[in-house]
């Protein structure tokens, strides 16, 4: 047992130790011995107990570990000693300090055992699910393994929580919807990292204990394992067992060349942490990126998918993101915010190709998806901005019926400006150009359809012939319309700002959904 570890537990336990010479001894004890008066040798795992007035030497040589209890004595004398002094107070028991610490380092024996038990499980060569499965048995809980897309890696045989959440999650193969929002709203993720040792909390969806820890590969984050605390109470040491055990998942995982050698996962990783934290990590994921051998263009897109759009597919989320990624060349993905994220990477000028947004959308239509596309951008900090011109897209295209999969952010920028209009002036109507109220009321008076002429008139403008063939009229009677239209509104559309304003205006009657 680390020293740290066993001190913090004494404190706990109401013992108010002080220390002195070496403070930052970090030895793992295995042993506990009473001091000899003849001692000379000093093993660093051992943990000696003595008197003050037995002290060694202030130059006893070794990295050593030493409680001790009795009268004060002064102390600054092993200022400079290379031993930790621990020293418990006059009125401590030697009887109950040795037992106390006996105890503690007693459970080490059991976690040593199945620390034992769990190397050969590692090595062994039968995987992941076979070592989760010895753990499992270990602590007597079941035990899960997620990645960081909320997919379930490993999830303990034999022990089944008594529990339909779990069992339905179990069933689909990830976590789901509700744990997901549970884990957002506790910051798990957060928590997890800031802790040293596994992080324990209630989870309040199944009303039982849990403890979760992170699982890395070369010093990145890719998953978390847990354990339920639904077959036995945890037990004291189980928080520092567990956080060992999880050192043995990131073993066993980086032995696995799905993981070891799969970028997507590091990419991943990269992509969230740089939506996350843009102004921080910009510089140190663009470099990462290129050491890891993604090549970064001069121009940048977001391509998002919200959780409202592929939980209400009938399609997988691994099927969604392996076929995206054949189609999104130059791309890497991550799931940030409950949301599939792509950030799609293109040279100078040439964009997006035909090919692939026609691939993109027949895929996204044929799976009843809805996603948003950014408009471009060069550097990395500003993804979170682009990220939420993304789903703003898909928001606005889903608020206007827009029936398109693929909604680009260009063609809806008008509408968030009237969105954000309208947070401040409710009476948004009031920005219509009243040439064009003028001709709404005549339609709804008259039960005609100039509007309809004057919308198709605009979006070609120039071209009659090709209007009145949208419209299916003859040329002469799209010609008697305008005029009648001209007449209404007061406009001749002879400009560009007449254009521009009739647009406009059409646009706020299509967000209001007067159309």
């Amino acid at each position: 047992m680390e020293y740290h570890i066993l001190l913090n537990r004494l404190r706990k336990n109401g013992w108010h130790p002080q220390i002195f010479g070496q403070l930052n001894s970090d030895n793992d004890l295995i042993n506990i011995r009473i001091l000899s008066k003849k001692q000379k040798y000093f093993e660093p795992s051992t943990l000696y107990l003595t008197s003050t007035e037995q002290m060694p030497s202030p130059g006893s040589k070794g990295a050593f570990t030493l409680f001790c209890y009795g009268k004060s004595i002064d102390f600054s004398l092993y200022q400079n000693s290379a031993f930790n002094i621990t020293y418990f107070g006059a009125d401590v028991r030697p009887d109950e300090l040795f037992n106390t610490s006996l105890e503690n380092l007693t459970e080490l024996q059991q976690v040593t055992s199945g620390m034992h038990i769990l190397l050969n499980a590692l090595f062994s060569g039968n995987g992941l699910q076979y070592l989760v499965d010895t753990a499992a048995h270990l602590f007597e809980n079941p035990i899960y393994v997620v990645d960081l897309q909320h997919k379930y890696l490993a999830i303990s045989s034999g022990i089944v929580p008594d529990n339909d959440f779990f069992r339905e999650e179990s069933a689909s193969g990830y976590i789901s919807e509700a744990g997901i929002i549970s884990i957002r709203n506790n910051r798990l993720d957060e928590k997890v990292r800031q802790n040293k040792t596994a992080y324990y909390y209630v989870n309040e969806i199944v009303q039982k204990g849990m403890l979760i820890d992170a699982v890395h590969i070369q010093g990145i984050e890719i998953g978390h394992v847990m354990m339920m605390e639904s077959e036995h109470p945890f037990r004291e040491f189980d928080q520092d067992f567990f956080h060992r055990f999880c050192e043995l998942v990131s073993i066993e995982l980086q032995k696995d060349s799905a993981y070891a050698n799969n970028k997507g996962v590091m990419y991943s990783y990269f992509l969230a942490d740089l939506l996350k934290n843009p102004e921080e990590n910009v510089a140190q994921v663009a470099q990462r990126l290129t050491n890891l051998g993604y090549n970064l263009k001069e121009y940048l897109y977001i391509l998002a998918i919200p959780s409202t759009s592929y939980h209400s597919s009938n399609t997988r989320l691994d099927v969604i993101t392996n076929h995206l990624r054949t189609i999104l060349t130059s791309s890497i993905y991550a799931i940030y915010e409950d949301s599939i994220v792509f950030l799609i990477s293109k040279e100078r000028y040439s964009g997006v190709s035909d090919y692939e947004l026609n691939r993109l959308t027949d895929f996204l239509k044929a799976n009843q998806l809805k996603a948003g596309f950014s408009n471009f951008f060069e550097s990395l900090s500003d993804a979170p901005r682009f990220y939420r011109q993304a789903l703003k897209a898909v928001s606005l295209g889903t608020k206007l019926n827009d029936p398109s999969p693929l909604c680009n952010y260009s063609d809806y920028y008008m509408y968030e400006m009237l969105e954000l209009y309208e947070k401040s002036d409710a009476e948004i109507r009031f920005l219509i150009h009243p040439g064009l109220m003028q001709l709404y009321y005549y339609d709804h008076e008259k039960n005609s359809d100039l509007l309809h002429t004057l919308r198709e008139y605009l979006e070609y403008p120039g071209q009659p012939a090709k209007v009145a063939a949208n419209l299916n009229i003859h040329k002469n009677t799209l010609l008697y319309r305008m005029g009648k239209i001209k007449d209404i509104t007061g406009c001749q559309f002879e400009c560009g700002a007449d254009y521009m304003n009739f647009n406009f205006s059409f646009n706020i009657m299509e967000y209001l959904n007067m159309l």
